[in-house]
């Protein structure tokens, strides 16, 4: 019988899990942020339980493609990543963008903070909208504060988590019951029998950072709370959510493209995408110097 941990062994170099096939898209990357011991979830609820709601204005630039994105994270508990500052030799003083390449159209938004660096500080969201910030940048000081919570509290790292799922593996491989199973079946038994482990596991990571969270409030409130005097030779970012568009700034030689105009085949014009979100009386076109003062009159810093 071809065994399952043969089979499954070429995939260990591609990911930190053993197979990512487990695991459902929407735990497996929380999974993986688990694992490290360094990252703590940000999320509104969590957020507004020890701070309450703050609102904040800024910037989000993206691209045409990305405008019908930006639409699905409007009004809902999704953060958005945002800046207020941006050094004049970045991309963005210039409304070209960070992840969406050439840029080209920045919005004005509102909305309530979930936190804040004077510098672009790597978060990442998984699918169910939680924001995975490194400790140092949540606490000011280094990673080893969380590190020592999560050992304490017994969750595994990546090495432990291999000999959970080797565990699993051998349950399965060793009951006469499956011997006549294919790859498949027996595959889709390892992943039913992680299940609940990787919930349990999420579960108790996120208390456990919760937890912290409380513990050190005022740490939490001086790192990633407070609006600080300090430039970054990029830009800050600001996590906000329950976002809002004021208004939105299309630089021209996007707004001229063929395909931000018209529609294609059975494709609708990016105009039409962004005219869904902010009405055309709130859409202002022009060069980059004409976008560099619409930026400051809204009170965004170009920093030197």
């Amino acid at each position: 019988m071809i065994k399952l941990k043969d089979l499954i062994n070429e995939t260990m170099a591609m990911s930190p899990l053993k197979y990512d096939k487990w695991y459902p898209a929407h735990t497996r990357d929380a999974l993986q942020w688990t694992l490290t011991q360094n990252y703590i979830p940000l999320y509104p609820k969590q957020i507004e339980t020890l701070f309450g709601k703050i609102p904040v204005n800024a910037f989000h630039v993206t691209s045409p493609q990305s405008i019908e994105s930006v639409s699905k994270i409007l009004g809902k508990k999704k953060s958005i990543s945002t800046f207020t500052k941006a050094n004049k030799s970045s991309g963005l003083a210039k409304g070209r963008g960070v992840q969406t390449g050439s840029g080209g159209v920045i919005f004005y938004v509102e909305g309530l903070l979930l936190g804040r660096k004077a510098e672009d500080f790597d978060t990442v969201p998984d699918r169910t909208g939680r924001r995975w910030v490194q400790g140092h940048h949540v606490f000011g000081t280094g990673s080893q504060l969380v590190r020592n919570v999560i050992k304490k509290a017994g969750l595994p790292d990546y090495g432990e988590w291999r000999d959970i799922e080797d565990k699993i593996v051998g349950e399965v491989e060793d009951d006469p019951k499956n011997d006549d199973l294919g790859f498949r079946e027996r595959d889709a038994l390892v992943k039913k029998k992680l299940a609940p482990i990787v919930q349990k596991q999420i579960k108790k990571y996120i208390d456990t950072t919760n937890k912290l969270l409380k513990k050190h409030k005022n740490r939490v409130q001086a790192s990633l709370r407070t609006k600080g005097t300090d430039h970054s030779p990029y830009w800050n970012e600001i996590l906000i959510y329950n976002t809002k568009v004021i208004d939105c700034f299309v630089l021209k030689r996007v707004y001229d493209d063929y395909y931000f105009q018209n529609d294609s085949r059975d494709v609708k014009s990016y105009k039409s995408d962004l005219l869904k979100i902010v009405p055309e009386n709130k859409v202002t076109v022009g060069s980059p110097a004409q976008f560099r003062k619409w930026y400051t009159t809204r009170e965004g810093e170009i920093t030197v």
